[in-house]
């Protein structure tokens, strides 16, 4: 479980710097998508499922084997708080099921319209950027994913630094390393990913062409037209009214 999360880690910073260049560039971020599309990086695909199958029944292993080796008597009982033990290192199973619940949100918002038709010789959205800005334009959207960054954050906030734990790589010198190592690059992911739908909600990228989408557009015509039926209706009425004077 440990080679697993150390290797989602390393896609999750790089995901992150990908998504990262929606903010800069409309153009810039549909030729990253073309790349994630191409020949040279589909092939890898079904070795990021594996990964992640791997970790998530390994550790659905490791949780089963915890319940089951915990005797009955003990399930009940309130775990002492010790300075040893973090949060998130209590409810490491319970934040999993949190991303992993979220990841199957996003796999159906972005990764079945992008890369998915790719792997079965189709094409994928044609403009990826308007695809992610439609998302992001709903601020309800942009809740839901910012929950999923914060439970992402305390996961691997603690597996960062548990995996070398757990593999042998650390002793007394560098557990404390390790762990200041893990925050920051908690932080740093965390915030990366925040940027996102925080930036688009505030107009980025600037040289977007992307249109609303087409519920959307036709809600803002008919917003529009009811305002002008009202100004006419006023004016009617006022003309009316002078009429009558």
């Amino acid at each position: 479980m440990s080679l697993s999360g150390l290797f989602l880690l390393v896609f999750l910073a790089l995901h992150a710097a990908i998504n990262f260049t929606a903010l800069i560039s409309e153009d810039l971020y549909n030729a990253a998508c073309a790349f994630m599309g191409s020949g040279f990086v589909l092939p890898f695909v079904p070795v990021l499922a594996l990964g992640f199958i791997v970790h998530i029944v390994w550790s659905m292993r490791v949780e089963f084997q915890n319940w089951t080796c915990r005797p009955s008597a003990m399930r009940y009982k309130v775990p002492t708080q010790t300075k040893a033990s973090s949060w998130a290192s209590k409810n490491m199973f319970v934040l999993g099921v949190i991303v992993v619940g979220f990841l199957a949100l996003h796999l159906f918002d972005f990764w079945s319209k992008m890369q998915l038709p790719e792997l079965l010789g189709k094409h994928g959205a044609e403009n990826p950027c308007a695809l992610l800005v439609a998302k992001f334009s709903n601020p309800v959207y942009c809740v839901l994913y910012i929950v999923w960054f914060v439970a992402i954050f305390y996961h691997v906030s603690h597996g960062f630094w548990s995996a070398f734990h757990t593999l042998g790589l650390s002793n007394s010198k560098w557990l404390p390393r390790l762990k200041c190592l893990a925050k920051i690059y908690a932080v740093v992911v965390f915030l990366a990913y925040l940027a996102i739908p925080v930036g688009i909600l505030c107009g980025f990228p600037k040289d977007s062409t992307c249109e609303l989408p087409a519920a959307c557009a036709q809600e803002q015509v008919q917003e529009e037209e009811a305002v002008v039926e009202d100004g006419q209706v006023s004016e009617t009425e006022t003309t009316e009214a002078e009429g009558a004077l």
